[in-house]
Parts: C-alpha cells; sequence; structure tokens
C-alpha cells in the first residue's frame, strides 16, 4: 500500500491530468454503450408491439370488407408512427398515423412525404409482413362441349350461387329470377345437378333431366386448356398424355353430334395478398438518443472545470511553496547571521583574548550552521546521495540541539531519547536532520505549558526489515477535523506559520527515503504521535557493501 502511494505522488500533474482525461473519456464510452443498450432493448419492445400489432389486422381483416380504415380503431392508441402499404411501397389510403400526415390526404405531396417517411423508418426498423385476404373479381368466358342426352330436354347453367349463366328448352322469361328458381328446383328435384367445384376457378352448376345419370360435358378455358369434364371415360383429376388425348376425342364427337356453346362467367377469388407494416421509433426514443451527446458535453465541461481546478491548486501550491521555502531560507539563515553580526560588533568593541576565541568558536558553529543550511536546500532540489546512516546519532544531534535551545524559548521541556539496537538505513543525513528538526520544532510549538516532554522512541518491526521512529509530546494536539490536512502544503495552525514543515519533512522520508510518516495519534489536549518508517538494513551487510563501494572508487 505505501509503495502504491509513493509511486502516485512520483507523477506529475500532466500525468494526473491525462490520467483524469482517460477515465473520464472511458466513462463517456460507458456512458454511451449503456445508452445503445438500452436503444437497443426498446426498439426489440417496438418490434414485439408491431408484430401484436400485425397479428391483430391478421385475425380481423374480413376479405369482404369494402373499407378497412376503421382497423385502426383497434390500435389507434399506439404511439408508434406507422405506415401500411403494399408489397409495391404504395402507401394504403388512410392506413398511415402518428406521422403528421392526417389519413384523408390524397395529394401528391403526401404520398410524396409518406415515401420518405417510409425510406427513413426501414433503415431503422425493418417492416414486417402482414398476410392479407381479399376477393378478387373475376370474368372468364367457358366453353361447353356437351353431348346431351336429348336436346329438347330443358337446362339451365349457374354458378354456386344460383347466378343464371344459360338455358335451353325452358318456357320461362330468364329475367324473372322467381320463375327461373322454381324452374331449377323443378329440375333438380328430378335429376341431380351436376356441380363443377375448382380453387381458384368459377363454379358451374348444370341443372337438367338426366334419368340415366350420364351426361357428357367438358368445359374448356378461353385458352383451350380442359377445365372440368364428366362422363366422358376420362377421371377428373386425369392428366396424363392418354387422357388428353380422349378429352380431344370427345371434342371431335360433340363438333360432329352434340352442342358447343360459350358461357360468361364473373366469380370472386380470395387472393392472399401481402401488406407491409412499416414504422418509427416512439418519440421519447429520440430524446434519449441524446443523451450521449449531453453526457459527453457535461462530461467536456467538467473536464474542463476540474482542469482548471487542478491547474489553480497546483499554482496555489508551488506559491505556497516558493513562499514557504523563502520564509524557511530566511528562518534558517537568520539566526546564524544575526549571530555573527552580534559577535563582530562584539569583537570591535572589545579584543579581550578571552572573548576572541569565545567569538571565533561561535561563529565556526554559526558558519557550519550555514554550510548546513545550504547543503539541505542544496539536497532538497536534486536528488541527495544516500549514505549508511546510524538514526541513533542524527537524533542524538538533534535532541542536543534543542535541549540548548529550549531554555532560551521560555520552556521547561524534557528531551527523553528511546531508540537502542536501531539497524542502519540509507540516507541522506542532512535531509534526516532537518526532517527531525521539524518534528520536534513543532512539538515544542504545540507545548503551551512550561512542563513539557518530547519523546523520540525508536524500535525495530517485527520482521526487522523496517526503523519505527515515534515522535511523542504532550502538546495541546491536533484537531480532529484537521488531522487528515496536517500534511498538506500551506497547512498550519500557528498564527505566523507557512505551513511548510510536515510537507518538507514528508517529502524528504517518503520521496528521498523510501519511508513513511503519518500522524500516528493526537487528541487536543493530550499530545500527538507523528510515527516515520524507513526501509532497514543489516549492519554487516551495510558494511561490506561500503567497503565494496569504496574499493571500487
Amino acid at each position: 500500500m505505501a509503495e502504491k502511494r509513493r509511486r502516485f505522488q512520483k507523477y506529475s500533474p500532466g500525468t494526473v491530468k491525462a490520467v483524469i482525461f482517460i477515465i473520464l473519456i472511458a466513462v463517456a464510452i460507458a456512458i454511451w454503450v449503456y445508452t445503445q443498450i438500452i436503444f437497443n432493448h426498446v426498439r426489440e419492445f417496438q418490434k414485439l408491439v408491431a408484430r401484436i400489432q400485425v397479428a391483430i389486422y391478421v385475425d380481423i381483416i374480413d376479405p369482404t370488407l369494402p373499407d378497412v380504415s376503421s382497423l385502426f380503431e383497434y390500435v389507434k392508441d399506439s404511439p408508434l408512427p406507422r405506415i401500411i402499404t403494399d408489397d409495391q411501397l404504395n402507401p394504403i389510403q388512410g392506413l398511415w398515423q402518428n406521422v403528421d400526415i392526417q389519413p384523408d390526404k390524397k395529394d401528391e405531396a403526401s404520398y410524396r412525404k409518406l415515401r420518405r417517411l417510409i425510406e427513413n423508418m426501414d433503415e431503422t426498423n425493418p417492416p414486417e409482413k402482414i398476410p392479407r385476404l381479399r376477393l378478387d373479381h373475376r370474368t372468364d368466358t367457358l366453353t361447353v362441349f356437351e353431348y346431351p342426352p336429348s336436346r329438347s330436354f330443358p337446362v339451365v347453367v349457374t354458378d354456386t350461387l344460383g347466378t343464371y349463366l344459360y338455358s335451353r328448352a325452358i318456357n320461362a322469361d330468364i329475367s324473372d329470377s322467381l320463375g327461373l328458381k322454381i324452374i331449377i328446383g323443378k329440375l333438380d328435384m328430378i335429376s341431380m345437378p351436376l356441380v363443377f367445384i375448382q380453387k381458384d376457378e368459377p363454379p358451374l352448376v348444370f341443372h337438367g333431366i338426366n334419368a340415366r345419370s350420364i351426361w357428357p360435358i367438358l368445359v374448356k378455358k378461353k385458352n383451350g386448356e380442359p377445365l372440368y369434364w364428366s362422363d366422358v371415360n376420362v377421371a377428373r383429376n386425369d392428366t396424363t398424355t392418354e387422357g388428353r388425348q380422349k378429352l380431344e376425342n370427345f371434342v371431335k364427337l360433340v363438333t360432329e353430334h352434340g352442342l358447343i356453346y360459350d358461357i360468361v362467367t364473373n366469380y370472386d377469388v380470395i387472393v392472399l395478398d401481402t401488406w407491409l407494416f412499416h414504422y418509427g421509433d416512439v418519440p421519447f426514443l429520440s430524446w434519449i438518443g441524446w443523451l450521449p451527446v449531453i453526457e459527453f458535453i457535461v462530461l467536456l465541461i467538467l473536464l474542463f472545470v476540474g482542469f482548471m481546478g487542478f491547474k489553480n491548486i497546483t499554482n496555489a501550491e508551488q506559491r505556497s511553496i516558493w513562499v514557504g521555502m523563502a520564509k524557511e531560507t530566511a528562518h534558517q539563515l537568520g539566526t546564524p547571521i544575526s549571530s555573527l553580526g552580534g559577535w563582530l560588533e562584539l569583537l570591535k568593541t572589545d579584543r579581550d583574548k578571552p572573548l576572541v576565541d569565545q567569538a571565533v568558536t561561535e561563529m565556526e558553529r554559526d558558519v557550519e550552521r550555514l554550510t548546513r543550511v545550504a547543503a539541505r536546500f542544496s539536497s532538497i532540489g536534486s536528488k541527495p546521495e544516500l549514505q549508511l546512516i546510524d538514526l541513533s546519532e542524527v537524533i542524538d544531534g538533534v535532541l542536543d540541539y534543542f535541549r540548548v535551545r529550549a531554555p532560551r524559548m521560555e520552556r521547561s521541556v524534557t528531551f527523553d531519547g528511546q531508540y537502542q539496537g536501531l539497524r542502519y538505513i540509507k540516507g541522506s543525513h542532512e535531509l534526516l536532520n532537518w526532517a527531525f528538526e521539524n518534528l520536534v520544532k513543532n512539538s515544542l510549538a504545540s507545548i503551551e505549558s512550561k512542563d513539557g516532554i518530547i519523546t523520540v522512541k525508536g524500535s525495530m518491526s517485527k520482521d526487522f526489515k523496517h526503523v519505527i521512529l515515534d515522535f511523542i509530546d504532550n502538546g495541546k494536539g491536533i484537531p480532529y477535523s484537521e488531522q487528515k490536512k496536517v500534511m498538506q502544503p500551506g497547512f498550519t495552525t500557528k498564527k505566523r506559520g507557512w505551513g511548510l514543515g510536515l510537507s518538507l519533512v514528508k517529502r524528504i522520508i517518503e520521496d528521498y527515503h523510501d519511508g513513511k510518516i503519518f500522524l500516528s495519534d493526537s487528541k487536543p489536549g493530550a499530545g500527538t504521535t507523528f510515527r516515520i518508517i524507513l526501509p532497514a538494513i543489516e549492519h554487516e551487510k551495510a558494511v561490506n557493501n561500503e567497503k565494496k563501494n569504496t574499493l571500487g572508487r
């Protein structure tokens, strides 16, 4: 976890921005895919609705209906834009709805608009087929070849509905339908009528006296193809060449000895047509279609706002760091420079030998301090050279420094060190010294009473791979609401602070030493504990490596 965190902190702002941009693009694509899935589900539902409507049409269509516009009454509440056409894509008059064209429109402009709508609908939703039954009225002329039992017997030819087609040897006015029906009834009482029915062909019924039940008849179509025959020594379903030859022989016989006459018949045939049910998307689906565009625009706006906010935050942090670094530099240089100035003034007025010796000693310390400050800022600005370090020595130096300085701050503070048996680490002495000084300095600032205790505890982890340091004080503590912000640049609880100390410590520990620092515990009024974890090196191994490096040089 700590390793991942350190890696993330090493990413540049540009990399972070790129990652955020890629994430937002991925979110936009995910939203678009999700919207398309919804789209497909809605279209499948539309298809189901369209098929149900087609089923309704098929179930209620009556081929005898002269006007089918009433069919829309069954589905008039459906929101689907729909147009019904024949198989040639010609709109059926009145059979369109929800397309901004009134069903009673018949002008050419309306039909052109309907055809454009049909093209658009079919691009999105393939049309559904409507099987439709209709009555096809036909008129055929048939030729009858008859070899009657007797030419004097009365004969009436009708269709199956009783419509008159032909007659002979009857004493009645054919325009008198009632009288004709009476004659037909009498003939049917004497002899069974001869009935011819075939699918999609004109039906014929021959009414006549036929005591012997033999009535040779052949009926041909206008093209000469035999249609019906009876008692000609050929089975009715015989289509063989021999059967055809027998029929032709019968025609020759009738031509010489029988009767030949034409019958004009009108009849209706039920024909199965195919209509096409064209339908478009419901209006709210087009609204959904704009969702990905709107979402993408919103994401771009959020990306822009986030980018500007991130940029402003980065700039603010950089300004804070620069200001803090400047103040820290002034603070670090201020004490030794003031001290040097004081000793110089003293030397100008007093050349006593003991005083001169003391001044030289103190001035050497101040110069050493200035050298250390320069080394610190040089190290923080570049990658420092890491060496074997005994943390005990670094901590001792820091605590000794503050033991001398604390009384000058009018504070009675006890400095306690408990860190025996710590392993070596690879690090920068100056940077670690700086980091520890900042932690102790913060502890001193938090101690408001005159009896303060600052303790530095050191121990090894259970696997002896890490050194654990706890910086503990009994100061005023950190408010709970601010504990998550203590490591952020610019955060401070001091009236005159600039909020750089802990962020600098964090950079030194985590970026330069691959360690970790965090607020381990803090209670208002009870004190604070900061914990540092650093990777340790076995002493023997560290010494051997150091010797090898020395020999290598």
